[in-house]
């Protein structure tokens, strides 16, 4: 099992010491962009197998409409940066910084498939859910933000203040009102303002 985890730790680690062998044998970006949004692809539809039960006869209601949107919500924004907004005609780049970005994503998604779970769940804790959600939705905004390095257009503080903002008020108002509708309403409402929000910068600046 040590052995097996140092692998996995050592093979994360070890693409960021390589950066100067590899800028002399540059990756295609586009087909690493490629496989990466194919990967999170799979991802949202883990998270959409984790939030079955609330589709079930017995469970169905607006809360489960509410927590598809949410993903919805998530996997739209991620659509927007990275089949929009990013420019994918990238020249002598390592891909290295799209790698470590992804385990941002990948985390964050992670986190929050976990939590979805957790909030309509009596015997977890309601702020340890809302804890885990939030946490799962900033490592995936930090993905996005880092990903702002590659774009056509970089975001302007505008957005990313609206992404901050949005993101702690909801953290704090779930935190105080942390039963299940109330969550599931607050994280539908800033899932949705952060993904109109890139969405109104891509059509105002983006071809």
């Amino acid at each position: 099992m040590g052995i097996a985890f140092a692998g996995i730790i050592i093979s994360w680690i070890a693409p960021g010491f390589t950066g100067k062998y590899t800028k002399h044998h540059p990756i295609i970006f586009s087909h690493l962009l490629e496989r990466f949004t194919a990967l999170i692809i799979v991802m949202f539809g883990e998270t959409i197998v984790g939030i079955a039960d609330y589709f079930t006869a017995a469970n169905f209601s607006i809360q489960s409409i509410l927590i598809f949107t949410t993903v919805a919500a998530l996997f739209f924004t991620y659509i927007v940066e990275f089949d929009h907004l990013i420019n994918e005609h990238q020249r002598h780049e390592t891909g290295n910084l799209m790698i470590y970005l992804h385990y941002f994503i990948l985390f964050g998604l992670s986190l929050i498939t976990v939590a979805m779970k957790f909030i309509d769940d009596a015997a977890a804790h309601p702020r340890f859910a809302v804890t885990c959600m939030y946490l799962g939705f900033t490592l995936f905004y930090i993905g996005l933000a880092i990903a702002n390095y590659y774009n056509k257009v970089k975001v302007n503080k505008t957005v990313v203040s609206i992404f901050i903002i949005s993101t702690i008020a909801g953290f704090g108002i779930s935190w105080f009102y942390s039963s299940f509708t109330p969550v599931v309403i607050i994280m539908t409402a800033v899932t949705l303002i952060n993904a109109v929000t890139l969405t109104r910068f891509r059509i105002k600046y983006v071809d």
